[in-house]
């Protein structure tokens, strides 16, 4: 487990009818090369871990996950929330530019110009720090181009890292600025920043193909995050302050006519929040059947960091807002 943190912060607690539901006192913590935070609306801090290409009922029948947000810190299930396409590369494109790009596949591809314009574009200039870590990223810090690791004969090695999941490599405002490319790390310094207390502002963390079910199953994955991460999300004071945490996968399991198949629910996935930024007045308020999608994510932040949405010009503009407090409206 991952336990230790250079920054405790105290906890309270107060009743709401028969729950409690902690809260957490912000501080003024810095990112990694000691960038202040810039405080936001509802949270400092946002979290995200992506798992990879399941249906919604079969990871919420893993204990794991169907637990995790009724005992996380103010947790909450997004019990509508959708993946945008088939396969997943473009997922990923949307989760940091709230597009696809129109791209349908998983091979290699470089966003340039003026489409390369993304959520970090919008951050630095705001002075907000931001980083992507990755499990078996070959590399300990910086811009790794290729695909995918390869073993000393050519081939890729199996089960680690790739390209697909990790979009910052492809955008060409990232993998051509150096700056930018040090704020992608190998997934060790996750652990090292969160021990000493610098993570980012926006934190980006992809496990490697065995961990995030890809290479595996819903069950794989919800071990993985049972041993590796559980404690951390439960009990890490630093972690929940001033954070808002956010859990999902990237598609749903079945990829064959999307969208017509029974069973594929267009693209329906498990998602989940939590953390001192999600209110909860009682145990309803556990459950957002807001339909929500990865373009959301950038346009929660853009509310949290700017006071609206639509920065980036395209389903940021229309993807609803993660209800913090939740308003229990939909």
């Amino acid at each position: 487990m991952k336990t230790s943190v250079a920054v405790v912060l105290s906890t309270a607690f107060i009743a709401l009818g028969a729950s409690a539901f902690p809260t957490f006192k912000r501080s003024t913590p810095t990112g990694p090369n000691g960038e202040p935070y810039i405080p936001g609306k509802w949270f400092d801090r946002f979290f995200m871990i992506v798992g990879e290409n399941m249906d919604i009922w079969d990871v919420e029948s893993q204990s794991t996950f169907a637990n995790l947000w009724k005992d996380a810190p103010n947790g909450r299930v997004l019990a509508n929330y959708y993946g945008v396409t088939h396969p997943s590369q473009p997922n990923y494109f949307d989760h940091i530019a709230a597009t696809t790009f129109g791209w349908n596949s998983d091979s290699v591809v470089n966003i340039t110009g003026s489409e390369s314009f993304s959520i970090v574009d919008l951050l630095e200039e705001k002075g907000i720090s931001w980083a992507g870590y990755a499990e078996d990223y070959p590399i300990t810090q910086g811009c790794y181009i290729p695909y995918a690791p390869e073993c000393a004969n050519g081939t890729q090695v199996p089960h680690s890292y790739v390209r697909k999941h990790f979009p910052f490599v492809s955008f060409e405002t990232i993998y051509t600025n150096e700056t930018r490319c040090n704020k992608l790390y190998n997934a060790n310094m996750f652990w090292k920043h969160l021990e000493e207390g610098v993570l980012p502002q926006f934190v980006y963390f992809i496990p490697n193909l065995l961990n995030d079910g890809h290479d595996t199953n819903a069950s794989y994955f919800a071990n993985y995050i049972e041993k590796t991460w559980i404690d951390t999300f439960h009990y890490n004071d630093y972690f929940n302050a001033g954070a808002l945490n956010y859990i999902s996968l990237d598609e749903s399991g079945n990829t064959t006519g999307f969208n017509t198949v029974p069973g594929d629910n267009n693209n329906h996935i498990y998602a989940a929040l939590w953390g001192s930024a999600v209110t909860n007045r009682n145990t309803y308020d556990k459950y957002d059947f807001t339909r929500y999608n990865h373009s959301s994510i950038t346009a929660t932040l853009e509310m949290n960091w700017w006071g609206k949405t639509g920065l980036l010009g395209r389903n940021d503009t229309y993807a609803p807002v993660f209800a913090l407090p939740y308003d229990g409206t939909d």
